[in-house]
Protein backbone atom coordinates (compact mmCIF):
# COMPACT_ATOMS: atom_id res chain seq x y z
CA UNK A 1 0.00 0.00 0.00
CA UNK A 2 1.74 3.12 -1.22
CA UNK A 3 -0.39 5.83 -0.14
CA UNK A 4 -3.93 6.62 2.33
CA UNK A 5 -7.25 5.75 1.09
CA UNK A 6 -9.38 8.48 2.09
CA UNK A 7 -6.60 11.33 1.28
CA UNK A 8 -4.48 9.48 -0.75
CA UNK A 9 -1.32 10.70 1.38
CA UNK A 10 1.94 9.08 0.47
CA UNK A 11 3.71 6.12 2.19
CA UNK A 12 6.93 5.80 3.28
CA UNK A 13 8.21 2.47 1.98
CA UNK A 14 10.50 0.41 4.49
CA UNK A 15 14.27 1.54 3.49
CA UNK A 16 13.12 4.15 1.16
CA UNK A 17 15.74 6.43 0.17
CA UNK A 18 14.73 10.73 0.05
CA UNK A 19 12.07 9.80 2.83
CA UNK A 20 11.90 13.68 3.10
CA UNK A 21 10.62 13.91 0.27
CA UNK A 22 7.75 11.32 0.72
CA UNK A 23 7.04 13.09 4.46
CA UNK A 24 6.48 16.29 2.67
CA UNK A 25 4.20 15.65 0.06
CA UNK A 26 1.95 13.74 2.71
CA UNK A 27 2.44 17.09 4.57
CA UNK A 28 1.82 19.60 1.48
CA UNK A 29 -1.51 17.03 0.66
CA UNK A 30 -2.94 17.57 4.63
CA UNK A 31 -1.69 21.08 4.05
CA UNK A 32 -4.06 22.00 0.97
CA UNK A 33 -7.12 19.35 1.93
CA UNK A 34 -8.06 19.43 5.27
CA UNK A 35 -9.96 22.64 6.55
CA UNK A 36 -10.19 22.96 3.09
CA UNK A 37 -11.51 26.66 1.41
CA UNK A 38 -11.14 28.25 -1.58
CA UNK A 39 -10.94 30.92 -3.46
CA UNK A 40 -13.94 30.56 -5.43
CA UNK A 41 -16.09 27.42 -7.46
CA UNK A 42 -16.50 26.65 -11.20
CA UNK A 43 -13.29 28.46 -11.87
CA UNK A 44 -12.71 27.06 -15.76
CA UNK A 45 -8.84 28.59 -16.44
CA UNK A 46 -6.46 29.61 -13.97
CA UNK A 47 -5.74 33.26 -12.96
CA UNK A 48 -3.13 35.26 -14.43
CA UNK A 49 -0.73 35.73 -11.00
CA UNK A 50 -1.79 33.10 -8.85
CA UNK A 51 -0.61 33.03 -5.04
CA UNK A 52 1.08 30.24 -3.28
CA UNK A 53 -0.93 28.25 -1.84
CA UNK A 54 -4.44 29.51 -3.96
CA UNK A 55 -6.93 26.81 -4.37
CA UNK A 56 -10.16 26.67 -6.61
CA UNK A 57 -12.75 23.87 -7.27
CA UNK A 58 -12.27 23.48 -10.77
CA UNK A 59 -15.63 23.87 -12.86
CA UNK A 60 -16.63 22.31 -16.52
CA UNK A 61 -15.27 23.45 -20.15
CA UNK A 62 -11.61 24.07 -18.46
CA UNK A 63 -8.75 25.17 -20.53
CA UNK A 64 -5.39 25.99 -19.75
CA UNK A 65 -3.85 24.36 -17.19
CA UNK A 66 -7.24 23.39 -15.82
CA UNK A 67 -8.15 21.37 -19.07
CA UNK A 68 -9.00 17.64 -18.41
CA UNK A 69 -9.30 18.37 -14.14
CA UNK A 70 -12.96 19.17 -14.31
CA UNK A 71 -14.54 18.93 -10.79
CA UNK A 72 -11.29 18.24 -8.83
CA UNK A 73 -9.36 20.93 -6.00
CA UNK A 74 -6.84 22.71 -7.96
CA UNK A 75 -3.71 23.96 -5.83
CA UNK A 76 -0.86 26.36 -6.51
CA UNK A 77 2.07 24.78 -4.89
CA UNK A 78 6.14 25.71 -5.20
CA UNK A 79 5.01 27.16 -8.52
CA UNK A 80 3.14 24.68 -10.39
CA UNK A 81 -0.77 23.44 -10.44
CA UNK A 82 -1.48 20.46 -8.71
CA UNK A 83 -4.60 18.74 -8.50
CA UNK A 84 -6.69 16.39 -6.00
CA UNK A 85 -9.77 14.51 -6.77
CA UNK A 86 -12.26 14.55 -4.35
CA UNK A 87 -13.88 11.91 -2.34
CA UNK A 88 -17.97 11.78 -1.75
CA UNK A 89 -18.49 13.77 1.68
CA UNK A 90 -15.37 16.15 1.12
CA UNK A 91 -16.35 19.79 2.05
CA UNK A 92 -15.24 22.72 1.35
CA UNK A 93 -15.38 26.38 2.24
CA UNK A 94 -16.08 29.27 -0.81
CA UNK A 95 -14.44 32.12 0.29
CA UNK A 96 -16.04 34.92 -2.25
CA UNK A 97 -19.65 33.40 -1.68
CA UNK A 98 -19.37 32.64 2.05
CA UNK A 99 -20.72 29.20 2.02
CA UNK A 100 -19.89 25.54 2.16
CA UNK A 101 -20.15 23.03 -0.79
CA UNK A 102 -20.02 19.10 -0.37
CA UNK A 103 -18.73 16.80 -2.83
CA UNK A 104 -21.74 13.64 -3.26
CA UNK A 105 -19.21 11.69 -5.73
CA UNK A 106 -20.45 13.46 -8.93
CA UNK A 107 -20.45 17.57 -7.83
CA UNK A 108 -20.17 20.17 -5.88
CA UNK A 109 -23.63 21.01 -4.42
CA UNK A 110 -24.33 23.91 -1.68
CA UNK A 111 -24.71 22.98 1.83
CA UNK A 112 -25.62 25.50 4.66
CA UNK A 113 -28.42 28.60 4.62
CA UNK A 114 -28.39 29.86 0.76
CA UNK A 115 -28.44 26.41 -0.98
CA UNK A 116 -29.00 27.12 -4.69
CA UNK A 117 -30.83 24.09 -5.31
CA UNK A 118 -32.61 21.51 -3.03
CA UNK A 119 -34.37 18.17 -4.53
CA UNK A 120 -35.92 15.41 -3.52
CA UNK A 121 -36.57 16.39 0.44
CA UNK A 122 -38.97 14.19 2.24
CA UNK A 123 -40.39 16.84 4.77
CA UNK A 124 -39.65 20.67 5.48
CA UNK A 125 -41.28 22.27 8.78
CA UNK A 126 -41.02 26.37 8.87
CA UNK A 127 -41.32 27.42 12.45
CA UNK A 128 -42.80 24.01 13.17
CA UNK A 129 -42.13 20.50 12.63
CA UNK A 130 -43.38 18.52 9.21
CA UNK A 131 -44.90 14.87 9.96
CA UNK A 132 -45.99 11.78 7.59
CA UNK A 133 -49.48 13.68 6.80
CA UNK A 134 -48.50 17.21 6.32
CA UNK A 135 -44.64 16.82 4.67
CA UNK A 136 -44.93 20.73 4.49
CA UNK A 137 -46.01 22.50 7.52
CA UNK A 138 -45.13 26.26 8.14
CA UNK A 139 -45.90 27.94 11.37
CA UNK A 140 -45.64 32.09 10.22
CA UNK A 141 -48.49 35.08 9.99
CA UNK A 142 -47.69 36.20 6.25
CA UNK A 143 -46.59 34.29 2.99
CA UNK A 144 -45.50 36.30 -0.29
CA UNK A 145 -45.81 35.04 -3.67
CA UNK A 146 -44.40 37.42 -5.86
CA UNK A 147 -44.48 37.02 -10.30
CA UNK A 148 -40.33 36.89 -11.37
CA UNK A 149 -40.41 39.53 -13.63
CA UNK A 150 -39.69 39.33 -17.29
CA UNK A 151 -36.71 41.76 -16.04
CA UNK A 152 -35.61 39.03 -13.68
CA UNK A 153 -35.35 36.33 -16.57
CA UNK A 154 -39.19 35.27 -16.17
CA UNK A 155 -42.62 36.32 -17.67
CA UNK A 156 -44.45 38.36 -15.14
CA UNK A 157 -46.99 35.82 -14.45
CA UNK A 158 -47.74 33.72 -11.30
CA UNK A 159 -49.84 30.96 -11.51
CA UNK A 160 -50.70 28.76 -8.12
CA UNK A 161 -50.79 25.08 -9.77
CA UNK A 162 -52.95 22.26 -7.81
CA UNK A 163 -53.42 19.02 -8.79
CA UNK A 164 -55.44 16.04 -8.02
CA UNK A 165 -54.98 12.18 -8.94
CA UNK A 166 -58.43 11.17 -9.95
CA UNK A 167 -62.34 12.89 -10.25
CA UNK A 168 -63.32 11.28 -6.89
CA UNK A 169 -60.34 12.94 -4.79
CA UNK A 170 -60.31 15.85 -3.23
CA UNK A 171 -58.25 18.75 -4.05
CA UNK A 172 -59.22 22.09 -1.95
CA UNK A 173 -58.01 24.71 0.26
CA UNK A 174 -59.59 24.11 3.64
CA UNK A 175 -60.58 27.47 6.18
CA UNK A 176 -60.19 26.42 9.95
CA UNK A 177 -60.65 27.67 13.41
CA UNK A 178 -58.81 25.87 16.43
CA UNK A 179 -58.09 23.18 13.34
CA UNK A 180 -61.95 22.47 12.66
CA UNK A 181 -63.56 23.57 9.01
CA UNK A 182 -65.22 26.58 8.33
CA UNK A 183 -65.21 26.57 4.78
CA UNK A 184 -63.57 24.89 1.74
CA UNK A 185 -63.45 25.39 -1.65
CA UNK A 186 -62.04 23.66 -5.00
CA UNK A 187 -62.67 20.17 -6.53
CA UNK A 188 -64.20 18.10 -3.56
CA UNK A 189 -64.84 14.42 -4.57
CA UNK A 190 -65.44 15.84 -8.35
CA UNK A 191 -64.34 17.96 -10.57
CA UNK A 192 -67.38 20.53 -10.44
CA UNK A 193 -66.14 23.78 -8.46
CA UNK A 194 -67.62 24.51 -4.98
CA UNK A 195 -67.23 26.50 -2.24
CA UNK A 196 -68.65 24.97 0.98
CA UNK A 197 -68.90 25.87 4.36
CA UNK A 198 -69.44 23.94 8.35
CA UNK A 199 -70.56 25.20 11.64
CA UNK A 200 -68.29 22.53 13.65
CA UNK A 201 -66.10 20.71 10.90
CA UNK A 202 -68.47 17.89 10.38
CA UNK A 203 -71.86 18.69 9.05
CA UNK A 204 -71.06 20.83 5.97
CA UNK A 205 -73.14 22.72 3.84
CA UNK A 206 -72.77 23.40 0.01
CA UNK A 207 -72.76 27.19 -0.74
CA UNK A 208 -71.98 27.09 -4.42
CA UNK A 209 -71.67 24.24 -7.25
CA UNK A 210 -70.31 25.16 -10.47
CA UNK A 211 -70.93 22.69 -12.84
CA UNK A 212 -67.34 22.61 -14.92
CA UNK A 213 -69.70 21.13 -18.49
CA UNK A 214 -71.72 23.99 -18.62
CA UNK A 215 -70.46 26.55 -16.44
CA UNK A 216 -73.97 26.68 -14.71
CA UNK A 217 -73.86 27.98 -10.66
CA UNK A 218 -76.19 26.42 -8.52
CA UNK A 219 -76.47 27.27 -4.84
CA UNK A 220 -78.09 24.45 -3.28
CA UNK A 221 -79.07 25.92 0.13
CA UNK A 222 -80.54 28.98 -1.51
CA UNK A 223 -79.74 32.03 -2.87
CA UNK A 224 -80.52 35.41 -0.78
CA UNK A 225 -79.50 39.22 -2.27
CA UNK A 226 -81.18 40.35 0.72
CA UNK A 227 -82.23 39.59 4.00
CA UNK A 228 -85.76 38.36 3.98
CA UNK A 229 -88.99 39.59 5.86
CA UNK A 230 -89.27 38.94 9.22
CA UNK A 231 -93.07 37.64 9.58
CA UNK A 232 -92.98 38.48 13.32
CA UNK A 233 -93.25 42.03 14.54
CA UNK A 234 -91.88 44.33 17.06
CA UNK A 235 -88.63 40.98 16.97
CA UNK A 236 -86.39 43.25 18.78
CA UNK A 237 -89.38 43.84 21.73
CA UNK A 238 -88.26 47.80 21.02
CA UNK A 239 -91.86 48.88 20.80
CA UNK A 240 -93.37 48.99 24.08
CA UNK A 241 -96.67 51.04 24.51
CA UNK A 242 -98.27 49.49 27.27
CA UNK A 243 -95.42 50.68 29.13
CA UNK A 244 -94.30 47.00 30.27
CA UNK A 245 -91.25 47.43 33.31
CA UNK A 246 -90.05 44.07 32.52
CA UNK A 247 -91.15 41.00 34.72
CA UNK A 248 -94.21 38.58 35.15
CA UNK A 249 -96.47 38.41 32.34
CA UNK A 250 -99.65 36.36 32.75
CA UNK A 251 -100.95 33.96 30.16
CA UNK A 252 -102.60 35.89 27.09
CA UNK A 253 -101.33 39.44 28.81
CA UNK A 254 -99.45 41.68 26.44
CA UNK A 255 -96.22 43.10 27.44
CA UNK A 256 -94.15 44.72 25.01
CA UNK A 257 -96.19 45.24 21.84
CA UNK A 258 -97.41 42.20 20.18
CA UNK A 259 -95.84 40.03 22.68
CA UNK A 260 -98.29 38.51 25.31
CA UNK A 261 -97.90 35.24 28.09
CA UNK A 262 -97.93 32.09 26.56
CA UNK A 263 -99.59 29.13 28.96
CA UNK A 264 -98.39 29.49 32.22
CA UNK A 265 -97.11 32.72 31.88
CA UNK A 266 -93.71 33.72 31.82
CA UNK A 267 -91.29 36.24 33.84
CA UNK A 268 -89.62 38.58 30.75
CA UNK A 269 -87.24 41.16 30.54
CA UNK A 270 -85.23 43.37 28.05
CA UNK A 271 -81.90 44.74 28.66
CA UNK A 272 -80.25 48.35 27.52
CA UNK A 273 -78.49 46.26 24.20
CA UNK A 274 -81.84 43.99 23.24
CA UNK A 275 -81.16 41.29 24.84
CA UNK A 276 -84.23 38.95 26.22
CA UNK A 277 -84.36 36.73 29.62
CA UNK A 278 -86.88 34.36 29.47
CA UNK A 279 -88.31 31.81 31.28
CA UNK A 280 -92.06 30.27 30.73
CA UNK A 281 -93.67 30.78 27.69
CA UNK A 282 -94.19 34.10 25.28
CA UNK A 283 -96.11 34.31 21.92
CA UNK A 284 -97.10 36.20 19.16
CA UNK A 285 -99.88 35.35 16.87
CA UNK A 286 -98.95 35.44 13.12
CA UNK A 287 -101.56 37.26 10.61
CA UNK A 288 -100.64 34.40 8.11
CA UNK A 289 -102.74 35.82 5.42
CA UNK A 290 -101.02 39.33 5.41
CA UNK A 291 -97.35 36.89 5.45
CA UNK A 292 -98.21 35.15 2.89
CA UNK A 293 -99.64 38.34 1.28
CA UNK A 294 -95.60 39.78 0.50
CA UNK A 295 -94.56 36.32 -1.14
CA UNK A 296 -98.01 36.21 -3.26
CA UNK A 297 -99.36 33.23 -1.69
CA UNK A 298 -103.10 33.39 0.09
CA UNK A 299 -101.41 31.61 3.71
CA UNK A 300 -98.60 29.55 5.23
CA UNK A 301 -100.06 26.41 4.62
CA UNK A 302 -97.26 23.67 3.74
CA UNK A 303 -94.61 26.82 3.94
CA UNK A 304 -90.75 25.44 5.47
CA UNK A 305 -90.49 28.06 7.64
CA UNK A 306 -87.14 29.18 10.09
CA UNK A 307 -87.23 30.71 13.12
CA UNK A 308 -83.36 31.69 14.29
CA UNK A 309 -82.39 34.16 17.36
CA UNK A 310 -79.15 35.29 18.25
CA UNK A 311 -76.57 34.24 21.01
CA UNK A 312 -79.17 31.69 23.22
CA UNK A 313 -77.43 30.95 26.12
CA UNK A 314 -79.77 27.43 26.30
CA UNK A 315 -81.79 25.19 24.02
CA UNK A 316 -84.96 26.95 23.56
CA UNK A 317 -87.87 24.46 22.90
CA UNK A 318 -90.02 26.02 20.09
CA UNK A 319 -93.42 25.83 18.86
CA UNK A 320 -94.37 27.19 15.02
CA UNK A 321 -97.98 26.18 14.42
CA UNK A 322 -98.57 23.12 14.61
CA UNK A 323 -94.67 22.50 14.82
CA UNK A 324 -92.26 21.88 17.59
CA UNK A 325 -88.53 22.22 17.21
CA UNK A 326 -85.45 23.30 19.38
CA UNK A 327 -82.92 26.21 18.58
CA UNK A 328 -79.75 24.95 19.91
CA UNK A 329 -77.69 27.24 22.30
CA UNK A 330 -74.16 28.78 20.95
CA UNK A 331 -72.58 32.07 19.59
CA UNK A 332 -73.93 33.53 16.73
CA UNK A 333 -77.52 32.93 15.17
CA UNK A 334 -78.89 29.41 15.92
CA UNK A 335 -81.74 28.58 13.94
CA UNK A 336 -84.57 25.56 13.92
CA UNK A 337 -86.73 24.95 10.83
CA UNK A 338 -89.93 23.37 10.37
CA UNK A 339 -92.74 22.49 7.61
CA UNK A 340 -96.02 23.59 8.33
CA UNK A 341 -99.33 21.09 7.78
CA UNK A 342 -100.99 21.93 4.15
CA UNK A 343 -104.02 22.27 6.32
CA UNK A 344 -102.70 25.07 8.23
CA UNK A 345 -104.29 27.82 6.66
CA UNK A 346 -105.35 30.13 9.25
CA UNK A 347 -103.38 32.59 11.53
CA UNK A 348 -100.46 30.94 13.00
CA UNK A 349 -98.93 30.84 16.42
CA UNK A 350 -95.23 31.65 17.66
CA UNK A 351 -94.44 30.36 20.95
CA UNK A 352 -91.03 30.70 22.88
CA UNK A 353 -90.45 28.35 25.65
CA UNK A 354 -87.39 27.46 26.96
CA UNK A 355 -87.41 25.24 30.16
CA UNK A 356 -85.28 27.30 32.21
CA UNK A 357 -83.83 30.76 31.73
CA UNK A 358 -82.95 31.66 28.59
CA UNK A 359 -81.53 35.19 26.93
CA UNK A 360 -81.14 35.40 23.27
CA UNK A 361 -82.05 38.24 21.04
CA UNK A 362 -83.02 39.54 17.36
CA UNK A 363 -85.96 37.09 16.63
CA UNK A 364 -86.53 36.24 13.42
CA UNK A 365 -89.21 34.24 11.61
CA UNK A 366 -88.82 33.90 7.56
CA UNK A 367 -89.72 31.56 4.90
CA UNK A 368 -87.51 29.28 3.67
CA UNK A 369 -85.14 26.64 5.02
CA UNK A 370 -81.76 28.79 5.84
CA UNK A 371 -81.61 31.33 8.18
CA UNK A 372 -80.64 35.24 6.68
CA UNK A 373 -79.09 38.01 8.52
CA UNK A 374 -80.91 39.91 11.07
CA UNK A 375 -82.00 43.60 9.81
CA UNK A 376 -83.68 45.66 12.08
CA UNK A 377 -86.12 47.68 10.67
CA UNK A 378 -87.11 51.13 11.30
CA UNK A 379 -88.11 51.98 14.63
CA UNK A 380 -90.87 54.02 13.06
CA UNK A 381 -92.10 51.22 10.93
CA UNK A 382 -92.11 48.86 13.37
CA UNK A 383 -93.78 51.33 15.65
CA UNK A 384 -96.34 51.44 12.49
CA UNK A 385 -97.32 48.23 12.59
CA UNK A 386 -97.83 47.42 16.10
CA UNK A 387 -100.14 50.37 16.17
CA UNK A 388 -102.41 48.64 13.74
CA UNK A 389 -102.68 46.22 16.52
CA UNK A 390 -102.66 48.25 19.73
CA UNK A 391 -102.61 52.26 20.05
CA UNK A 392 -102.59 54.91 23.10
CA UNK A 393 -104.21 58.01 21.90
CA UNK A 394 -102.50 60.06 24.58
CA UNK A 395 -99.25 60.15 26.35
CA UNK A 396 -98.65 60.10 30.28
CA UNK A 397 -96.27 61.47 32.66
CA UNK A 398 -96.70 65.10 31.42
CA UNK A 399 -99.16 68.02 31.61
CA UNK A 400 -102.87 67.81 30.90
CA UNK A 401 -103.14 67.08 26.43
CA UNK A 402 -105.61 68.13 24.29
CA UNK A 403 -106.31 65.51 21.99
CA UNK A 404 -107.83 67.75 19.09
CA UNK A 405 -111.32 65.93 19.62
CA UNK A 406 -114.08 68.06 18.84
CA UNK A 407 -117.04 66.98 21.23
CA UNK A 408 -120.91 67.46 20.76
CA UNK A 409 -123.04 67.39 23.55
CA UNK A 410 -125.70 64.76 22.65
CA UNK A 411 -127.73 64.42 25.74
CA UNK A 412 -128.21 65.68 29.52
CA UNK A 413 -125.18 63.59 30.30
CA UNK A 414 -123.57 62.22 27.11
CA UNK A 415 -120.70 64.08 24.70
CA UNK A 416 -119.85 62.14 21.79
CA UNK A 417 -115.87 63.12 20.78
CA UNK A 418 -115.01 62.04 17.00
CA UNK A 419 -111.38 60.68 16.31
CA UNK A 420 -109.58 59.99 13.56
CA UNK A 421 -107.02 57.73 14.59
CA UNK A 422 -103.31 58.40 13.44
CA UNK A 423 -102.78 54.72 12.20
CA UNK A 424 -105.61 52.96 10.47
CA UNK A 425 -106.29 49.42 12.53
CA UNK A 426 -106.71 46.22 10.83
CA UNK A 427 -109.59 45.39 12.16
CA UNK A 428 -112.85 47.65 14.12
CA UNK A 429 -110.88 47.74 17.46
CA UNK A 430 -111.65 47.47 21.21
CA UNK A 431 -111.60 50.02 23.94
CA UNK A 432 -109.56 50.20 26.84
CA UNK A 433 -109.63 53.42 28.70
CA UNK A 434 -107.97 54.05 32.54
CA UNK A 435 -110.43 55.53 35.20
CA UNK A 436 -111.20 59.14 34.78
CA UNK A 437 -113.24 61.65 36.88
CA UNK A 438 -114.50 65.01 36.03
CA UNK A 439 -113.22 68.31 36.89
CA UNK A 440 -114.37 72.09 37.46
CA UNK A 441 -111.03 73.47 36.69
CA UNK A 442 -108.71 73.51 34.26
CA UNK A 443 -107.90 68.85 34.42
CA UNK A 444 -104.48 67.94 35.64
CA UNK A 445 -103.68 64.33 37.34
CA UNK A 446 -106.31 61.30 36.03
CA UNK A 447 -108.74 63.53 35.07
CA UNK A 448 -110.81 64.79 32.24
CA UNK A 449 -112.44 68.34 31.28
CA UNK A 450 -114.87 69.36 28.57
CA UNK A 451 -114.43 73.12 27.45
CA UNK A 452 -116.57 75.31 25.14
CA UNK A 453 -115.29 77.18 22.05
CA UNK A 454 -115.52 80.63 24.38
CA UNK A 455 -113.24 78.44 26.69
CA UNK A 456 -116.18 78.30 29.47
CA UNK A 457 -116.67 74.78 31.04
CA UNK A 458 -119.28 73.09 29.52
CA UNK A 459 -120.49 72.09 33.25
CA UNK A 460 -119.63 71.91 36.79
CA UNK A 461 -120.44 67.76 37.50
CA UNK A 462 -119.05 65.23 40.25
CA UNK A 463 -120.13 61.60 40.18
CA UNK A 464 -118.92 58.73 37.79
CA UNK A 465 -117.89 59.23 34.17
CA UNK A 466 -117.84 56.25 31.92
CA UNK A 467 -116.10 56.23 28.25
CA UNK A 468 -117.59 54.06 25.75
CA UNK A 469 -117.61 53.67 22.10
CA UNK A 470 -120.25 54.92 19.85
CA UNK A 471 -121.72 54.33 16.07
CA UNK A 472 -120.09 55.00 13.69
CA UNK A 473 -116.93 52.87 14.29
CA UNK A 474 -114.48 52.07 12.07
CA UNK A 475 -110.74 50.46 11.75
CA UNK A 476 -110.10 54.61 10.87
CA UNK A 477 -112.00 56.14 12.60
CA UNK A 478 -113.93 56.05 16.75
CA UNK A 479 -116.16 58.35 18.16
CA UNK A 480 -115.91 58.32 22.24
CA UNK A 481 -119.04 58.99 24.11
CA UNK A 482 -118.39 60.35 27.25
CA UNK A 483 -121.47 59.54 29.84
CA UNK A 484 -121.50 61.81 33.42
CA UNK A 485 -122.84 60.27 36.16
CA UNK A 486 -125.03 62.92 36.46
CA UNK A 487 -126.43 65.76 33.53
CA UNK A 488 -124.78 69.53 32.96
CA UNK A 489 -125.68 72.37 31.34
CA UNK A 490 -125.31 73.69 27.91
CA UNK A 491 -127.39 73.40 25.15
CA UNK A 492 -127.71 69.80 23.06
CA UNK A 493 -125.66 69.96 19.73
CA UNK A 494 -123.49 72.17 21.30
CA UNK A 495 -119.35 72.12 20.82
CA UNK A 496 -116.32 71.87 23.01
CA UNK A 497 -112.92 70.52 23.32
CA UNK A 498 -111.74 67.96 25.16
CA UNK A 499 -108.78 67.34 27.33
CA UNK A 500 -107.28 64.45 29.03
CA UNK A 501 -105.23 64.60 32.19
CA UNK A 502 -101.68 63.78 32.73
CA UNK A 503 -101.87 60.18 33.77
CA UNK A 504 -105.63 59.22 32.12
CA UNK A 505 -105.29 57.51 28.35
CA UNK A 506 -108.00 55.94 25.76
CA UNK A 507 -106.14 52.59 24.37
CA UNK A 508 -107.60 50.71 21.46
CA UNK A 509 -106.89 47.44 20.58
CA UNK A 510 -107.47 44.80 17.72
CA UNK A 511 -105.21 42.07 18.24
CA UNK A 512 -105.52 39.34 16.83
Amino acid sequence: MSSTPHLALPLIAAAQAQKHVTHNEALASLDALVQLAVKERHRTAPPAAPEEGDRFLVGANTTGAFARHEGQIALFDLGIWRFFTPRPGWRAYVENEDLVVVFDGTEWNTFGAVPDEIHNLQRLGLGTSADGLNRLSAKLNAALFAALTTGEGGSGDLRFVLNKGAEANVLSQLYQRGFSGRAETGLIGNDDFSIRVSDDGSLWRNALVIDRRTGIASFPCGLSEAPRTNLLINAAFSVNQRRFAGGALGAGVFGFDRWKGGPGGCTITRATDGTITLSGAIEQVIDAAQAAAEFGAANLAGATLTLSVENPSGPLPVVIGSKAATIPAGSGRQTASVTLDGGETGNITLRLQPEAACSFRHVKLELGAQATPWCAPSLDIEEYRCRRHFQRLATTGGAPCLLGYVGQRVGMNIIDAACTLPVPMRAEPTLLTSGFAWVNAPPVGNQVGFYSNSSALWAALTGSLTVTTATPASATCLVLRFRAGSSFTAAAGGMGNVHLGADAFIAIEAEL
